[in-house]
C-alpha cells in the first residue's frame, strides 16, 4: 500500500466522524444582534460630533465666565478712633473676618460675633459700641474710615457708603461727627509699619500722607496721637489732601483756647497784656502730644513756650534778655 492510498483511507475515516454543526449556533447568536443600517451609522456619528461640539461650547463658556466673573477678592474696611477695628469684607459686602488691633477694640466688640453679617449691620454695631463706651463723644468726635482693596471704583464706592453710614449713625445719637475717609491699595511697607507700631494700616496711611504734605514731622512724632488730634492738626494747619475726605468739623472742646494759652504763659512769665510788644502762637506736635508753640516779647526780653494743648502743662520755656 502506497502513501497515497493510506492518506485517502485516513481522510475517509475522519469525514465519517460526526461533528456538531456550528451553523445553527451561529444563527442563534446572530438573531440577538440588532442589524446596523448604513444610515444609522451616519446618524450615530452626527450625534457624537454634536455632543463633542456641545461639550466644547460649555467648556468655553466656563473659561470665559471665569475670566470675566467679578473677583472674589476681599476688601478691608477699618475704623480708627482709639479702638482700632478692621473688617475683611467680600464682594457681597458680608464680613468674613474681624481683626482687633488693640485692647480697646476687644472691649468695643465684647462678645459680638460679626462674622458672616452684612457690612451695614457690623458698622452699626461697632460705631454704637464705641459711642456707648465713650470712645466717641462730643469732645472726641473724629472717626477714621479706611478701605483697602484692588479695584479703585469699588474702594471709593465702599468708602463713601461706610463714611455716610458712620455719620448717620452718630447723628442718631445727636452727635455731629467728623468722619475722615480714605481708600488705598495694598502696600507691604504700610503693613510692616502697622505691625511695628500696633496700629491699623489706615492710621499709618493717614500719617504718611500728612508727613508727605508737612515733611518736618517724623512718623514717630505722630503715631500715638488720637484721630481727633490728627484731625485737629490737619484743620489747624489748613492741610489739603487729594485722596482724603473730611466730612464735618472736629471737636475742639478738649483743647485749650488761644486766650487760655496766652493767660497761662503771661502769668508764668509775669508779663501783663499791656507790656506785650508782640505775641504769636501755633499748634504743633512734640513727643506725640499736641502743643502750642508760643513766642512773645516785652520791653525787656523775648519768651518761647511750649504748652500742652489739652492739659495746659508748660512743657518747656526759654527767656532771652
Amino acid at each position: 500500500m502506497n502513501n497515497r492510498k493510506i492518506k485517502k483511507m485516513i481522510r475517509q475515516e475522519f469525514q465519517s466522524v460526526h461533528t456538531p454543526s456550528r451553523k445553527n449556533e451561529l444563527l442563534q447568536d446572530i438573531q440577538y444582534i440588532s442589524q446596523v443600517r448604513p444610515e444609522d451609522e451616519v446618524h450615530k456619528r452626527k450625534i457624537h460630533i454634536h455632543k463633542s461640539l456641545s461639550l466644547a461650547v460649555v467648556m468655553c463658556m466656563i473659561v470665559i465666565g471665569f475670566l470675566f466673573w467679578p473677583s472674589q477678592e476681599a476688601y478691608s474696611v477699618a475704623f480708627e478712633v482709639n479702638p482700632s477695628i478692621e473688617l475683611e469684607v467680600n464682594n457681597e459686602r458680608r464680613v468674613e473676618e474681624v481683626i482687633c488691633h488693640n485692647e480697646d477694640a476687644v472691649l468695643v466688640l465684647e462678645e459680638m460675633d460679626l462674622e458672616n453679617t452684612d457690612l451695614d449691620v457690623a458698622v452699626n454695631a461697632i460705631i454704637g459700641s464705641m459711642f456707648k463706651y465713650g470712645y466717641i463723644s462730643e469732645a472726641k468726635n473724629s472717626v477714621l474710615v479706611s478701605v483697602q482693596g484692588q479695584d479703585k471704583e469699588i474702594r471709593e464706592e465702599l468708602k463713601e457708603q461706610v463714611a455716610s453710614d458712620v455719620k448717620d449713625i452718630l447723628s442718631g445719637y445727636s452727635l455731629n461727627a467728623s468722619v475722615v475717609s480714605q481708600d488705598y491699595s495694598f502696600s507691604k511697607e504700610r503693613q510692616e509699619l502697622a505691625k511695628k507700631y500696633g496700629i491699623s494700616v489706615g492710621k499709618v496711611t493717614l500719617i504718611k500722607k500728612l508727613i508727605g504734605v508737612s515733611p518736618d514731622y517724623e512718623f514717630s512724632d505722630l503715631v500715638d496721637l488720637s484721630i481727633n488730634d490728627l484731625n485737629t492738626l490737619i484743620h489747624y494747619k489748613n492741610i489739603q489732601f487729594k485722596t482724603i475726605t473730611i466730612d464735618g468739623v472736629e471737636s475742639h472742646s478738649g483743647y485749650l483756647r488761644d486766650e487760655e494759652v496766652r493767660t497761662k504763659v503771661l502769668e508764668h512769665a509775669q508779663v501783663t497784656l499791656n507790656d506785650l510788644k508782640s505775641y504769636e502762637d501755633e499748634l504743633d506736635v512734640k513727643s506725640n502730644q499736641l502743643v502750642y508753640n508760643v513766642n512773645f516779647t516785652d520791653s525787656y526780653a523775648s519768651y518761647s513756650y511750649q504748652v500742652n494743648a489739652i492739659s495746659g502743662e508748660i512743657v518747656s520755656f526759654d527767656v532771652k534778655m
